[in-house]
């Protein structure tokens, strides 16, 4: 007897659960600037973002939500979810009767459905591949970019900021790989924007303690990541969206919160496709979180965004955020040929901007402890972009969000040429220095064979 009436509780609940759907309430005005003080709000380094790129303190979008008008929309809904100062407004978790009536409040712009019932896509996938113990794979990866002119002039991100915005970060505390960013106190927050609490690093997928080794990650004196210095944020989303709750809100709290602790990079290997959204969508200025791209990119703060890893399904194109103009979208390439992965997503996006902006090498190996093993996704070229891109502002901190993209995209393969499936290429830190082998912008590539070590006959290319 107590079985059935646990089951009957459970589906009871469920039912309940699922007659409330999340809702996005826009209000028309804010609270008064007038008590709003950026000192206390903005990390110190955030003001010093701003400082140097010649940025106001705070503007519109940092004052915060009208505390009043989130306890009147209170009344009606079940549950509030976060609150949006960049967009104005409230997730709210009540029926169709109760939504029905917040539109009706004096106070309020517009109410956006949160759609569910879709996959957060960690953009990686993993092979169970062991192979040799032997380290200088890491710097094989790294000198496909010309990662070794970085390390001779010692840059390594030394200063720069860079929030990663994953679905979890399990073992990051002890894995070998960071042991330096924890020892040197280069994380500087972390929070789980999933269930809103502080990040617990004994729970959750591993994704995005992998991607943070691919920009930051050291072993011993061996280079994993482009930006081995660089000061890190820690952002948790979850992995899966259930019926009626939005990831979406927590990934734009995230990127919020990344801006207000200082960051100036945000590495997003996460995104968006069916489900949530449409191809038609694809526009640059129609999802909120491809919104929210552009404006990080006005306020000093670069978000570099995995493409997506639909190439070979039936979506094929890139994934939200990845189509809006201001975010730096990463593709992969196979190292063995130098050109697009079958799974990379490619573009163009549906204004038929260029996207992805880049490409570099999606199949990487990640230390585990006892080898080596093989990981494929857009989730680690984009991280290799990232770590690129820090070391390019520790050299050139006073850069814009769009100097940056600019400065990148003319170090690339391809540039002044570009396709929908590569973008302009792979960054070359030679060119970047003016070291390219071959004058006048021409691409070049050389043939190379990997370390035996890897897989036999493996060869790869490298772009000059």
């Amino acid at each position: 007897m107590k079985q059935k009436f646990t089951l009957v509780f459970c589906l009871l609940s469920l039912s309940i659960l699922a007659s409330d759907k999340g809702y996005f309430v826009v209000f028309k005005n804010k609270s008064s600037s007038r008590t709003f003080n950026p000192y206390n709000y903005f990390d110190e380094k955030a003001i010093e973002n701003k400082n140097l790129l010649g940025l106001p303190v705070y503007d519109w979008h940092d004052l915060p939500v009208n505390l009043n008008y989130v306890s009147k929309v209170a009344e009606f809904s079940d549950s509030l979810g976060y609150k949006l100062r960049w967009f104005n407004g409230v997730t709210v978790y009540c029926s169709e009767k109760s939504i029905a009536q917040i539109k009706q409040l004096p106070f309020v712009k517009k109410v956006i459905k949160w759609k569910g019932s879709s996959e957060i896509l960690p953009l990686g996938i993993q092979i169970n591949q062991e192979v040799a113990e032997n380290f200088p794979v890491f710097q094989w990866q790294l000198n496909t970019m010309g990662g070794e002119l970085f390390q001779k002039r010692n840059i390594l991100g030394k200063g720069v900021r860079i929030s990663i915005v994953d679905v979890g970060f399990r073992g990051a505390d002890e894995n070998i790989q960071l042991n330096h960013v924890f020892a040197n106190n280069k994380l500087i927050d972390s929070w789980d924007f999933s269930k809103n609490k502080p990040l617990d690093f004994t729970k959750g997928p591993m994704h995005g303690t992998m991607v943070t080794s691919f920009i930051v990650g050291k072993l011993d004196s061996n280079q994993i990541g482009h930006a081995p210095e660089a000061e890190v944020l820690f952002a948790k989303m979850k992995s899966i969206l259930n019926s009626n709750k939005s990831i979406e809100e927590a990934w734009l709290k995230a990127v919020e919160w990344s801006h207000r602790k200082g960051a100036r990079l945000v590495n997003s290997s996460v995104g968006y496709t069916e489900g949530n959204h449409t191809l038609d969508m694809l526009t640059g200025d129609t999802c909120l979180m491809s919104l929210a791209g552009n404006l990080a990119s006005r306020k000093g703060m670069l978000i570099v965004n995995s493409a997506g890893n639909e190439g070979a399904n039936d979506w094929k194109m890139i994934a939200f955020p990845g189509d809006a103009d201001s975010i730096l979208t990463v593709g992969a390439i196979d190292p063995r040929s130098g050109i697009r992965t079958s799974y990379s997503s490619y573009g163009p996006s549906k204004d038929l901007n260029l996207k992805p902006n880049l490409t570099a090498v999606g199949d990487v190996f990640w230390y585990t402890g006892s080898g080596l093993k093989k990981l494929e996704g857009t989730s680690f070229s984009t991280p290799l972009v990232t770590g690129y891109a820090a070391c390019v502002l520790q050299n050139q901190p006073y850069l814009t969000p769009m100097n940056l993209i600019d400065t990148i995209q003319k170090t690339a393969s391809l540039y002044p040429y570009f396709d929908y499936s590569h973008g302009y290429g792979v960054p070359r830190a030679t060119l970047y220095f003016d070291e390219d082998t071959i004058k006048g912008n021409t691409p070049s590539i050389a043939l190379l064979k990997s370390p035996n070590y890897l897989v036999e006959g493996y060869y790869y290319f490298k772009y000059l």
